[in-house]
């Protein structure tokens, strides 16, 4: 069985958005500085908006990527 590579894709954006919510609410990287915890969030984000360029995405439900895009952002400038 072939693995659906699309799917895989869009599953491991959603995984991001996860690491991403758990880094801001501090259940992930809790013994880093805030600047290191900013860092990560940063690199992710921007691998995210990268993804998304790509519109092979365009009949997936992308919501929940743009809000953790739209308040990871906010994280990562402040």
């Amino acid at each position: 069985m072939a693995v659906n590579e699309l799917e895989r894709d869009y599953l491991r954006m959603l995984h991001q958005c996860d690491i991403i919510e758990n880094i801001m609410g501090n259940m992930k990287m809790k013994d880093d500085s805030a600047e290191a915890k900013k860092s990560c969030v940063g690199g992710i984000i921007m691998t995210l908006e990268t993804e998304l360029l790509d519109d092979k995405y365009k009949d997936k439900d992308l919501t929940k990527i743009h809000a953790v895009i739209k308040t990871g952002r906010e994280y990562w400038k402040s």
